[in-house]
């Protein structure tokens, strides 16, 4: 037996039956002890006998104290005085008032076999057996028991005693023995009950313990049984409360009406599996469930309700689309790569003819002018191409440490030109920054590409802000930005302009993508920004609300040496991938 079953068969418990069955007898013993004892009192006295009255009293006393004394008194210690008073006062009635003893020694017999066992009750029959024998024999007895004690003749009483002997030996054996049937058939029962629940209690465990969602349902569509989890995704408050609920009482009405549908299609005897569903959850944020439903049938092969497992599967979709978005930016990328290759490589045909034929056309002659158009469309042509290849990620970085306040603050001059004079440009530089290894013309060209962006978000003039502070990444914090944990320098680029909603902000990454109007933007600004961090082992962060305009965050890994880098230098192979956004 497991030690949670020996535990249930000790105390007051099932198991221990006798426990009760002594708490009744010896209750009800008191009640009609004193019910009885002021009438068997005034009688005793009136008959003149005495010693009736003090044997009444003893045996109500000794039985009222075992009542208090209760649990403290082993219960062994107190069914056996128990079993003893009623053998006492059948001997005294015996000797006292005549055959009414008799019964008292027969419920002393019963009483030890039922509140002590077998063996105790034979052991009593033997007792009771022997000490009415004696209190014949030796004239002890009144004469209501049958026989005179003058004329007590030793072969007669034999003969009441044997019989005394046998119905008591055969009441305590009987009694005994149906009663440990009864106490083995209730152990196997209370062994059986214990090993279900700790089976209930495992399962439960486990059926909690599963991040799928697990449940099962009747022939209503009513919820019976559900783990954790499908409490969890239902939206009501308590797990009672989901108990015999339905779809109705957790979903929304377009989601619930057409889960309901499925689970009577199931309830009919048609499996369903992998089938997706979408809904919300209790913030808002749709959810995407792959579900499996099977029909629960009795022994019969009659269904009567249904058991479904569903996981969510949001996380998996989201990879999923990203993926297809980097496998289309990689195919993008390789194009742009060929391309800009290819193009360049026309460009140099273009302006070195150019500038030979710029050479040979003498000044103020018409045509020089049209040469030098055709060398500026082909100089910013070369400009496109080398956006292309940045994006393409198949440029070459010559990274270098660098002091990234001083070569902000030299950027800084040249964007004051660039931006005009309704855009006021800031800086401010954080003390005791660390060194970078990073390519300074690479780096220009992102703070370029970010000053350029801003300057067009500002179209009435603003502020446009350069920061620089030393920050250490937590996990959670690198987890977020797609890096590793350690020390950065932060670059925060912000502007006062208009801002970018939810839906734009997610895309602004992506290459030709773009807000401006045609002949405005090429839509490589951004991406080329994104590449060139990335490539350089950094990672970049956007926020910005519509109207409030936009703060982007350049995060670099510190060097903490000149061998140290988290960039490449040299030509890169790796295809782009899509930035996540949370």
């Amino acid at each position: 037996m497991s030690s949670r079953a020996t535990s249930s068969m000790n105390g007051r418990d099932p198991a221990n039956w006798r426990h009760g069955v002594f708490d009744a007898v010896a209750r009800i013993s008191a009640i009609l002890g004193v019910l009885v004892y002021i009438p068997s009192v005034l009688l005793s006295l009136k008959s003149g006998l005495v010693a009736l009255v003090a044997l009444d009293t003893a045996v109500l006393v000794t039985l009222g104290l075992l009542l208090l004394l209760g649990a403290r008194v082993p219960y062994r210690i107190r069914a056996t005085i128990f079993c003893l008073l009623i053998y006492v006062l059948g001997c005294g009635l015996l000797v006292i008032v005549g055959s009414s003893g008799q019964a008292y020694l027969t419920a002393f017999t019963v009483l030890s076999s039922l509140l002590l066992g077998i063996r105790f009750g034979i052991a009593a029959a033997v007792v009771s057996t022997i000490s009415f024998f004696l209190i014949g024999v030796l004239g002890m007895g009144n004469a209501a028991v049958g026989l005179a004690p003058q004329r007590v003749n030793t072969v007669s009483w034999m003969v009441l005693t044997i019989n005394f002997s046998f119905i008591s030996t055969m009441l305590a054996v009987g009694v005994g023995k149906v009663l440990e049937a009864l106490e083995r058939a209730l152990r196997d029962e209370i062994r059986t009950r214990v090993a279900l629940d700790e089976e209930r209690a495992l399962l439960q465990t486990f059926f909690d313990a599963v991040p799928d969602i697990v449940f099962t349902k009747d022939q209503d569509g009513r919820f019976r049984n559900f783990n954790q989890a499908a409490f969890l995704s239902s939206g009501l408050s308590t797990p009672e409360e989901m108990q015999g609920a339905t779809v109705f009482d957790c979903y929304p009405p377009d989601v619930a009406a057409q889960v309901h549908a499925d689970d009577l299609s199931v309830l009919r005897g048609e499996a369903q599996v992998n089938r997706e569903v979408a809904t919300q959850d209790r913030a808002g944020r749709e959810q995407q469930y792959l579900t499996l439903k099977v029909p629960l049938r009795d022994a019969s092969g009659a269904v009567t309700g249904l058991v479904g497992i569903s996981r969510n599967i949001t996380e998996r979709k989201k990879l999923e689309e990203q993926l297809r978005q980097s496998q289309k930016m990689e195919a993008v990328g390789q194009l742009a790569g060929g391309i800009a290759h290819d193009f360049n490589n026309l460009l140099t045909v273009i302006l070195g003819y150019s500038e030979l034929l710029g050479a040979q056309i003498a000044e103020g002659n018409e045509a020089r002018e049209a040469v030098h158009a055709i060398s500026d469309a082909a100089t910013r042509a070369a400009e496109l191409t080398r956006q292309l290849l940045a994006f393409s990620r198949k440029s070459m970085l010559q990274p270098r440490m660098l002091d990234l306040n001083t070569t902000i603050a030299d950027t800084v001059r040249m964007l004051r030109r660039l931006l005009g004079e309704t855009v006021r440009c800031d800086l401010v530089l954080g003390d005791s920054i660390a060194h970078v290894r990073v390519d300074p013309g690479q780096l220009d060209q992102v703070l370029i590409n970010l000053a350029v962006n801003a300057r067009d978000a500002m179209p009435a003039g603003g502020i446009l802000t350069m920061h620089t502070a030393a920050v250490e990444l937590d996990a959670l914090q690198a987890e977020r930005l797609e890096t590793t944990p350690g020390r950065y320098v932060v670059i925060t680029v912000s502007d006062t302009g208009t801002g970018m909603s939810a839906a734009v902000r997610e895309r602004i990454f992506e290459p030709f993508y773009t807000t401006k109007g045609i002949g405005n933007g090429t839509g490589l600004g951004l991406a080329t920004v994104f590449g060139i961090v990335r490539q350089s082992g950094g990672s970049i962060d956007v926020e910005s609300e519509p109207g409030r305009g936009a703060t982007f965050r350049i995060y670099l890994p510190v060097a903490t040496d000149e061998g140290d880098t988290h960039g490449t230098s040299g030509p890169v192979t790796v295809q782009p991938t899509v930035r996540k956004h949370r």
